[in-house]
């Protein structure tokens, strides 16, 4: 059995495409905040679950694109929807594409510029922390995150609905 690959890759703005555009993308890591702790009577120290740690995307354009620009300064934290989508299949004779699909929602925190030199691509890089970030493989959603709601769903069960009823913020 061989591996999926990504065969190609193209980056969503607000419902544009930066197909074409998009030179690279540095997709949202998934992490627990963690403690080190060690009580009386513990043989030893355990990592103890403090929620999440922040989410955040960059990507890399070949152009100083103007839509993008537009979306600077943008209010609120999930201002600017950014999806990326790839398809991933392995080298065997029938193997089938995978729709792999990345939607973050998030505002603009940085646009850089870079340096622009004669004969060679000038180019913007912006960085995106993100409150909203869902995982979707041929249409199935596997993780959905919404750090503003409180909601974290790994393969349809909400993890953190426990604790939103036990602090009152659902029946």
């Amino acid at each position: 059995m061989l591996s999926k690959t990504i065969r190609n890759w193209t980056v969503i703005v607000d419902g544009r495409s930066m197909a074409g555009l998009a030179e690279d993308v540095t997709l949202p890591e998934l992490e627990r905040a963690t403690e080190s702790l060690r009580n009386a009577g513990m043989l030893g120290p355990v990592e103890t679950d403090l929620g999440l740690s922040g989410l955040s995307l960059s990507f890399t354009l070949t152009e100083f694109n103007e839509d993008v620009l537009r979306a600077w300064g943008l209010f609120g934290a999930d201002a600017t929807p950014v999806r990326f989508l790839a398809g991933a299949r392995s080298d065997e004779n029938d193997a089938n594409t995978d729709a792999i699909e990345i939607a973050v929602r998030g505002r603009w925190k940085k646009i850089s510029h870079g340096t622009a030199k004669l004969g060679e691509v000038a180019k913007m890089t912006v960085e995106v922390p993100c409150s909203y970030y869902r995982y979707r493989v041929n249409g199935e959603t596997l993780i959905e995150i919404d750090l503003i709601a409180g909601t974290e769903i790994v393969d349809g069960v909400d993890r953190q609905a426990d604790i939103r009823r036990a602090i009152g913020l659902v029946s």
